[in-house]
């Protein structure tokens, strides 16, 4: 068969569709049962942007849909997963540039090129990750286009290379054969490999048709096209009162009256998010599943030309500071201490290398200074210097409380290099603890975790497991704190009551008298606590 521009863009959205149904299941294969293992989430928000912008393609050339595919991933890339799904696609687009038909040995060239351009992004590359499922889907490749130029044959030799080497990732990481999961991250690549090789095969694309669950990110999925095609961004909540009536009824009623749609539907209540022209219809039909609250409609065609009247008229700043933070508490922390500007986002709620770059180019700044604060952040922040127009500095903060100590140590009379560095190492004097609940079953480090529980964590490791959040952070203190420790600053959670931390805070003060203990209402969502020591 003959790729076209339309048959790829299809086999893009197909893609996309497999992935979505297979997104939670995805989720599941955290490692750590906690509640923010986003991967199946992120990795297909990120395939959403390239989906959305290949729906409507008249190109033929599979070639400049494969570039499409590229940019539109690079933007749309949330979490680390999401980085580097993005790179495989841009290797694959690299890979493919000089074949004049996709045929069986392209297809190889393409896998080959797109593992190893994704392998060249990651800092530390780790084997039994995506990583060696993409490789292992390469090589398969090329073994086959050894034999046969047929496409649909290399691109299944492909996928078996790919499902075999899944299968053994489990083998390659420790902690996944601890848990008992295979990786995350392969697991994605392989629905989305396997939707495309559905229209490769057969001619017909896999239909989304997963039940949205799981908690609201509040993210707003890219525009990606210059002009705005929707001027309308329309967000509310309905409160369910007719539990029978069908989400996907209602998500497939507004999907024809706008873009960048959002319907994620959470127990009793339903988040929604559109671009429209017709925001009253929308509501409307919302109205026939509950109560609307929150609602908010924002004229983007207006926000729009009154950014672009604003920048044009203030001066470029020297310097600009921005964080990600999800809790309006930590919001408020970090603009007190001279941030710029806030990034909502954080555990569940990954930006976007485009939200990321959006709001660089926006801080209107000849350096901009970016603090992730979150590990699972920090390669779309760097995968935004590629989109942006000025300098962008990266400060790899891997949680809150270090971004909070780099702000803190910002001198806005130093030069670029010298707060870079004192930055850095600011925030690695900083350890954090986090606690929250385990949302299955597992056994971590020893520790033998039942659903339900109240855990602890220290730099990414399981430390507690319990029934009591206080005793949960008192154990993640004995972990992070040593005979240096001279500050201990204890962020409570939306989820906590000011009067139960102030009961936490006096016994961490008990036990802790030769510190500094702070209390700050962090508001951050997921943890009931962040606990910081330095």
């Amino acid at each position: 068969m003959k790729i076209t521009g339309e048959i790829f863009s299809r086999m893009i959205i197909s893609a996309a569709n497999n992935l979505g149904n297979s997104k939670e299941e995805v989720d599941r294969l955290n490692v750590f049962p906690v509640p923010d293992g986003d991967t199946g989430k992120n990795m297909y928000l990120t395939m959403s942007g390239a989906a959305n912008a290949v729906k409507e393609n008249a190109d033929p050339d599979f070639k400049a849909v494969a570039n499409k595919v590229a940019s539109a991933t690079l933007k749309s890339a949330r979490g680390n997963s999401g980085v580097i799904l993005s790179q495989l696609f841009r290797g694959l687009a690299k890979g493919i540039e000089t074949f004049e038909n996709l045929d069986g040995k392209a297809l190889a060239a393409g896998l080959e090129k797109a593992s190893a351009t994704a392998y060249k992004a990651v800092m530390k590359p780790t084997e039994g990750t995506i990583l060696t499922v993409a490789r292992a889907c390469a090589q398969s490749a090329v073994e086959a286009a050894n034999n046969t130029d047929d496409l649909v044959e290399v691109a299944k030799a492909a996928l078996e290379g790919g499902k075999t080497a899944l299968d053994k990732t489990p083998d390659m990481l420790p902690k996944l054969k601890e848990a008992g999961v295979v990786d995350a991250g392969g697991m994605g690549w392989i629905c989305i490999f396997e939707g495309m090789v559905k229209v490769m095969e057969t001619g017909v694309m896999v239909e989304y048709t997963a039940e949205e669950t799981g908690s609201s990110s509040g993210l707003e999925m890219m525009i990606e096209e210059e002009e705005i095609t929707f001027g309308y961004c329309t967000e509310f909540i309905i409160e369910k009162s007719d539990f029978k009536a069908s989400v996907n009824e209602f998500r497939n009623t507004i999907s024809p009256l706008g873009d960048c749609m959002l319907v994620i539907e959470d127990f009793d209540v339903v988040k929604v998010h559109i671009h429209t022209d017709n925001p009253g219809l929308v509501l409307q039909a919302a109205l026939k599943i509950g109560s609307l609250i929150n609602i908010k409609i924002d004229n983007m065609r207006q926000q729009h030309n009154n950014t672009i009247a604003a920048q044009e008229k203030a001066p470029r700043k020297d310097f600009a500071i921005i964080a990600v933070s999800a809790g309006e508490g930590f919001s408020n922390i970090f603009k007190q201490l001279g941030v710029t500007d806030i990034i909502e986002g954080g555990q569940t709620m990954n930006p976007s290398a485009g939200d990321i770059a959006d709001a660089v180019n926006k801080a209107n700044a000849d350096t901009v200074y970016v603090l992730p604060n979150n590990s699972n952040i920090i390669l779309a922040a760097e995968q935004a210097r590629d989109i942006v127009d000025c300098s962008i500095e990266i400060i790899p903060t891997k949680t809150v409380p270090q971004g909070i100590s780099a702000v803190i140590a910002f001198n806005p009379e130093a030069s670029v290099e010298d707060n870079v560095r004192n930055m850095k190492d600011s925030a690695e004097c900083v350890n954090t603890g986090l606690v929250t609940y385990a949302v299955r079953d597992s056994e971590a480090n020893g520790i033998i975790i039942k659903e339900g529980n109240i855990i602890g964590l220290s730099d990414k490791t399981i430390v507690t497991a319990g029934e009591d959040i206080n005793e949960a952070v008192l154990n993640v203190c004995n972990n992070i704190t040593d005979e240096d420790t001279g500050v201990i600053t204890l962020y409570y959670g939306s989820d906590i009551s000011e009067d139960d931390a102030n009961e936490l805070f006096a016994q961490l003060e008990e036990k802790y008298d030769d510190c500094d203990v702070i209390l700050q209402y962090g508001g951050q969502p997921v943890y009931y606590y962040m606990v910081s020591a330095e």
